[in-house]
């Protein structure tokens, strides 16, 4: 089961005998929009990008990113439901999901007032990501939208290893590659970063 989460060891014994794990390598698609949502996934390991995509222009926007004891949203509502999905996943590193049916989970909800509060609480944190996103795309100008990216992907020493090039950056970001090229420039002669070949540096 996942490691970080706090469950009582009947419960845990019970996610595990009703409850589907699956190896996901990097990149490969988990969910795509209009795929019916019939379980709600968590993830054991590993990272998942969650956006949203429009087919006719060829488009993304990030959402936000799951990780180990998460889970996504956006899938959770459309699971509770039984709806189909509104947002894709990839995986952004090689990943293990737990698929959770959703009759297991409404029986679960009944039964177990932990399980209920680590819901609320994996609920709460995503919505928060999703406000913040909005937040950006309503407000913040292009520039100060991938400096903010660049601080949440930078390590605590502010340092950012260049392993997404410009044009995963620029669909993380919902714009074109030309763009984050040119506001990376920017953002250096700013001083807000330092770059290099191979390493992204926040400077302030």
């Amino acid at each position: 089961m996942i490691k970080n989460l706090t469950l009582p060891a009947s419960l845990v014994s019970e996610i595990e005998q009703n409850s589907t794990t699956i190896e996901v390598p990097k990149n490969i698609k988990i969910v795509s929009k209009g795929d019916l949502m019939d379980y709600v996934p968590f993830i054991k390991n590993g990272s998942v990008r969650v956006f949203i995509e429009d087919q006719d222009s060829n488009k993304e926007q990030l959402l936000y990113y799951v990780g180990g004891g998460e889970t996504c949203l956006m899938s959770m509502i459309a699971s509770f439901g039984d709806k189909i999905s509104m947002v894709s996943a990839v995986a952004e590193s090689n990943s293990e999901i737990i698929k959770v049916s959703n009759e297991r989970v409404r029986i679960w909800q009944k039964e177990h007032k932990e399980w209920n509060d680590l819901i609320l609480d994996l609920f709460l944190k995503r919505y928060w990501d999703l406000m913040d996103t909005i937040n950006a795309l309503s407000f913040q100008k292009v520039d100060e939208r991938l400096y903010s990216y660049l601080k949440k992907e930078a390590s605590d020493s502010g340092e950012l290893k260049a392993l997404k090039t410009h044009k995963q950056m620029a669909k993380d970001l919902g714009t074109s590659r030309e763009v984050i090229s040119r506001t990376l420039k920017k953002l250096q002669q700013d001083k807000k970063i330092n770059l290099s070949n191979s390493l992204i540096q926040i400077l302030k």
